[in-house]
């Protein structure tokens, strides 16, 4: 009987093996990858108890569990963690878009594109940061940008919006990354009115900090764990809303809304281009990991309203577009992140009050929402490397 009751879980659940069941999978065309860098319950928490209103989380259909260790450690840094949601595949912390033998993984983004999908990276943080790097690149440390962005301008992604310039053009090599890619026929720009204004069918966005991510309104001190180095993330949310425009941002580019609308302007491209076998688009909110790391309650909420806003638009997009699959989850959390007590009157609006166990990340699993086509293969408590594969199963229908 327990053996019985085991084919029956397996059948259900890891549904990849079709020999086990002979039911019609949904027809995926398009996929939206949505990664929550470092957001755990407690960050989701304080979005459902400061919003009053229905939250993008309340309206998935469908909520799982993922479990998030590396392949040698129940804490799971930001490489090893990405190329699991990427790769399918649990590596050692450390290495990003390779094995524990540091050999070379075929992402989820590399898969859609050898089935002819067009394929987009929108992020707010750098291009070459661990997470976007570990669906197109294979190194052995995120601490080497230089190979990394070599590899981005091989990567053949049709669209990308991020930051990060330095490691493209201020190279040892001396090489011109910029000048790579347009020789390769994208278009890129530099500035976000650019890259809003843009009508190309292939374009990378490569712009300054300050147009992607919404300045901190404190000067916090960057944190992490006892030991571990102080990771982009924990920078960029530490840094103080003094220095907004001193790396070139506009301030017209309004950065609170910088996710949105260039995960708009990335579907409008993607969509078009990819009329015929659809598209697979990834897109980051990596800073909720930087407030986790410097236990910063205030800089969570308001980053997970931003985040939220985003996920609002995407559920619409989903709604009204067929054969849509939207999944979202995080590659670990971060802060130790849960919601203190506090007492308050009947009726009063009381803000919430995170707290905190740990300036690095931690081992709690996370939770995984899904939306549209084929939401409920992601139900349940699964691996971190088990979603990639199911993505890969249904696109592959």
């Amino acid at each position: 009987m327990r053996r019985i009751q085991l084919v029956v879980l397996l059948c259900a659940v890891l549904f990849a093996t079709s020999s086990c069941s002979t039911e019609r999978l949904p027809e995926v065309k398009n996929v939206i990858y949505l990664i929550g860098d470092g957001m755990g319950f407690g960050a989701v928490s304080s979005l459902l108890l400061e919003d009053d209103s229905l939250t993008a989380f309340e309206m998935s259909p469908i909520v799982g569990l993922s479990e998030t260790c590396s392949a040698n450690n129940f804490v799971t840094d930001s490489p090893a963690g990405g190329t699991a949601l990427a790769c399918g595949v649990r590596t050692l912390n450390g290495y990003l878009g390779v094995d524990v033998n540091g050999v070379p993984l075929e992402s989820i983004l590399k898969k859609a594109q050898k089935m002819g999908k067009k394929s987009g990276i929108v992020v707010n943080t750098t291009l070459t940061e661990a997470t976007p790097a570990a669906f197109y690149a294979g190194v052995l440390s995120r601490s080497k940008s230089f190979d990394i962005a070599a590899q981005f301008v091989e990567s053949n992604v049709d669209v990308a919006i991020g930051a990060g310039l330095s490691a493209f053009i201020n190279r040892p090599d001396s090489t011109d990354l910029t000048a790579v890619l347009i020789e390769k026929g994208y278009d890129v720009y530099l500035e976000w009115d650019d890259v809003m204004a843009s009508e190309s069918d292939r374009f990378v966005g490569i712009l300054p900090m300050g147009n992607v991510h919404r300045r901190n309104k404190k000067q916090s001190e960057a944190g992490a764990a006892d030991g571990a180095q102080v990771c982009l993330a924990a920078k960029l949310a530490a840094e103080g809303g003094a220095s907004a425009g001193k790396d070139g941002g506009k301030s017209d580019a309004e950065p609170e809304q910088y996710l949105e609308k260039a995960v708009a302007k990335a579907l409008g491209l993607l969509e078009k281009s990819g009329k015929e076998n659809g598209f697979f688009l990834m897109v980051e909110s990596a800073i909720i990991d930087g407030y986790g790391h410097n236990n910063d309650s205030d800089g969570m909420i308001e980053e997970m309203a931003e985040f939220n806003r985003t996920l609002k638009y995407l559920v619409e997009y989903v709604k009204n577009s067929p054969n849509t699959l939207l999944v979202v989850t995080a590659d670990h959390e971060t802060g130790g992140t849960s919601v203190g007590y506090k007492s308050y009157n009947v009726g009063e609006k009381s803000p919430v009050a995170l707290t905190f166990s740990t300036k690095g990340h931690s081992g709690i699993v996370v939770p995984v929402f899904a939306y549209g086509e084929g939401a409920e293969y992601f139900g349940g408590v699964m691996k971190n490397t088990d979603i990639p594969w199911r993505i890969e199963r249904l696109m592959n229908n």
